[in-house]
């Protein structure tokens, strides 16, 4: 091909694929050679001579655009639902009709972020202009600004992520400062920030997209189209020292739950119906640490669960060990401290458990996952000498669970199923309780790892747990986070329990399961009284 013979098409393919940064340089080039049949060398002279497209790499703003920028919030509303949207792309006309009519249901102010991304092996390329655009349906609410919406939350629509960025955060901690921020993707994730003791919590949160799927054919847009979540990202104003915030995923055909709401399109009326839902799959706790635990935030889930009814209830962590947790042992001065206080009495952490877990024998399916703080006792009958230990009024019960232990370790060796498991299922023979090697699996959401053994026996994080090959949520972190189909829960604790000196991202936080499969944060905050919430719907 000769320039001169090159059409308006050709010339504009050759741009999207020179300036498509989802490819490598060598796949851009090795296409652009087969495209104009040229050298390599030929292909960049023309690039950068006939073409200038060196100069600039971002088409010409269009009005939609410049409007976007100029875009103001609501300061009278109390509740905001923000989302992305993918230029030239079409919007998902079902889920974007129910979110406009969630919106007026719960009077919040919605903000779909421009996002901007270049495919020119997309489906609609046909379609599209030379200037980039939005779909109709979403440029009354387009929005390329940057808002505080409140004291400690920000809106950074002005911040162009990439929609196949594997992590689009990353690189973004301190651009908000102490607030907590949103940023606009077709991804679902949510990471903790640690702050300073005495700080309000800060997560940095992503949207979902509000368009259809639309990548380009490489690899990275085949994973960008594989995590490509249709969703949103929901704030709550509850004064002007606290706010409350949930990430929301719909169903394929645009129907979603968020907390106590189902909201969905009726296909024959062409109308969103919504309603209060009447049970959900699935809530997995934050960790208990019963010794350890927040008495108001256990009070207010229990409040929540008599609310959404949940099938299955599954708890991590609810023995803490303090009494004879291995990272003191050997000080002298800390066990002093806790003979003074009366914190090394394990017949009573253990009584004080089992009292803390009886309000959950009214729920219908209650799940124990093993955890690294249920091992602790397992670990202080295997490591200390009761002959030596600084507590004689622990050494019937190294007796007693020692037995307990010999007779695990005779009968199935490969398998133990743990003191603290067997303790629970003796006082509440009802509750499941899950061995190391168990699964749970609830709406093909796997609930029965706790997430601190990651592959091959090494340490766990969210991250390893994303490279699995299913949904999962995950507790030991005592973090919330979202990695796609990874989530984990945080903590049910006081957010300071003394040994999380220095900062902390931990933060009061459970997720559940609702019936459509999808999952959802609940994330707990303190108000201006000190008292524990997690919305402003009554």
């Amino acid at each position: 091909m000769k320039f001169k013979d090159m059409t308006k098409s050709d010339i504009k393919l050759f741009s999207a694929i020179y300036r498509n940064k989802d490819l490598t340089w060598d796949d851009r080039m090795k296409s652009l050679m087969d495209l104009v049949g040229k050298s390599e060398r030929t292909v960049r002279k023309w690039a950068s001579e006939k073409f200038k497209l060196n100069e600039s790499q971002d088409p010409p703003k269009s009005e939609e655009y410049l409007k976007a920028k100029k875009r103001i919030f609501d300061k009278k509303k109390k509740r905001f639902i923000i989302t992305w949207a993918q230029n030239n792309t079409p919007i998902h006309s079902k889920f974007f009709h129910n979110l406009t009519e969630y919106a007026k249901f719960i009077n919040a102010d919605i903000h779909v972020i421009a996002g901007r991304y270049r495919n020119p092996t997309s489906i609609w390329s046909s379609e599209q202009k030379e200037e980039e655009s939005w779909p109709k349906e979403v440029q009354s609410y387009l929005d390329a600004n940057r808002h505080n919406i409140h004291k400690y939350v920000s809106i950074m629509s002005d911040v162009k992520v990439q929609p196949t960025a594997v992590n689009p955060m990353t690189g973004m901690h301190a651009m908000s400062g102490v607030n907590s921020c949103i940023f606009g993707s077709p991804k679902l994730q949510m990471e903790m920030i640690p702050v300073i003791e005495g700080e309000k919590p800060k997560m940095m949160l992503t949207t979902g997209s509000c368009t259809k799927k639309n990548y380009t054919d490489s690899k990275a847009g085949k994973k960008g189209e594989f995590h490509h979540v249709i969703g949103f990202s929901i704030v709550e104003i509850e004064d002007d020292e606290t706010f409350y915030v949930r990430q929301v995923s719909a169903e394929d055909n645009g129907n979603f739950c968020d907390l106590f709401n189902q909201v969905n399109f009726v296909d024959e009326t062409k109308k969103t119906i919504i309603k209060k839902i009447d049970n959900i799959e699935a809530c997995i706790l934050g960790d208990l640490h019963w010794g350890h635990h927040d008495p108001e935030v256990i009070s207010l889930t229990h409040k929540m669960l008599k609310k959404i009814k949940p099938k299955h209830v599954i708890l991590h962590d609810v023995f803490d060990g303090y009494s004879i947790s291995h990272h003191d042992m050997k000080d002298p001065f800390a066990q002093y401290g806790k003979e003074v206080n009366g914190n090394n009495d394990l017949k009573k952490e253990i009584s004080e458990m089992l009292e803390g877990l009886a309000p959950f024998e009214k729920y219908e399916n209650v799940v124990i996952v093993r955890s690294n703080h249920d091992d602790f006792l397992d670990r202080w009958v295997k490591n200390e000498d009761w002959k030596k230990q600084p507590t004689p009024k622990n050494s019937p019960l190294y007796m007693k669970y020692s037995a307990i232990l010999l007779n695990q370790y005779a009968e199935n060796p490969s398998d133990i199923k743990g003191i603290i498991p067997t303790i629970i299922s003796e006082k509440f023979p009802k509750f499941t309780t899950l061995g190391r090697r168990s699964s749970y699996k609830v709406l093909e959401w796997e609930l029965g790892q706790h997430g601190d053994i990651g592959s091959n026996g090494s340490r766990g994080s969210l991250l390893q747990m994303r490279k699995l090959n299913t949904k999962i949520v995950v507790g030991h972190y005592h973090s919330p986070g979202r990695k796609d189909g990874a989530l984990a829960v945080g903590t049910s604790t006081h957010v300071r329990v003394g040994y999380n000196m220095g900062p902390s991202s931990w933060l009061q936080s459970h997720v559940i399961i609702h019936n459509n499969g999808k999952a959802q944060h609940i994330n707990l905050f303190k108000n201006k009284k000190g008292e524990s919430n997690y919305t402003t719907f009554k």
